[in-house]
């Protein structure tokens, strides 16, 4: 993504990953899937009444559809972001702060964006069991998302220690290799993730 904003490109970039969402959607009606927005598109209106034209025409696809920011976007740009997320969200989808806690966001503006849930940075779970500083960052940012019945996500999940470790902090949901390595494409990652779903 930095590569992509460097030259230019995020635009095309999240345009493509939008209509390949959209698309895996509509032929997968048993999954959901996350979609992350940069910065910049976020403030580009034509890709925002380009995927709700979409999200609009059929509702389903909106429910099974969460649409991620970063932190760092959210505490930037949090008066425009508002507008973004109210619209998204009346349109039935959820909306999620990424990287929580690289960026440390306020009581205020977690009030403020109104999200749905949040994704834990993956620097904070890297080497947890034997890290105190990132065990107490952690919990402060569990606590901080339980005080808005925030639901969390732990990114960079790496082997079964965390995963307890995690889980004992009160963490809700897990993301990272240890659970499941990335695709090349997005059909791939919907049929390697549908193959391990029972066993997970």
């Amino acid at each position: 993504v930095p590569v992509a904003e460097k030259l230019g490109l995020i635009g095309l970039l999240d345009y493509r990953v939008m209509e390949l969402a959209i698309q895996t959607l509509r032929e997968r009606p048993d999954i959901r899937l996350s979609l992350n927005v940069s910065g910049r598109t976020t403030s580009d209106r034509l890709w925002r009444e380009t995927l709700a034209s979409f999200l609009a025409a059929d509702s389903n696809l909106a429910r099974r559809l969460v649409i991620e920011i970063t932190e760092t976007v959210a505490i930037q740009e949090v008066s425009e972001l508002t507008e973004f997320v109210a619209t998204f969200r009346t349109l039935g989808c959820q909306i999620a702060i990424d990287d929580f806690g690289a960026g440390y966001t306020s009581f205020r503006n977690l009030k403020m964006l109104d999200v749905d849930l949040v994704k834990i940075d993956g620097s904070f779970v890297i080497d947890l069991a034997t890290n105190p500083d990132n065990q107490f960052f952690v919990r402060t940012l569990v606590n901080l998302a339980q005080n808005f019945n925030l639901p969390t996500v732990a990114e960079w999940v790496s082997n079964a220690e965390e995963v307890e470790m995690l889980k004992s902090l009160g963490v809700e949901y897990l993301q990272g290799f240890y659970l499941g390595e990335p695709a090349m494409s997005l059909p791939g990652s919907v049929a390697s993730f549908s193959s391990r779903r029972t066993v997970a």
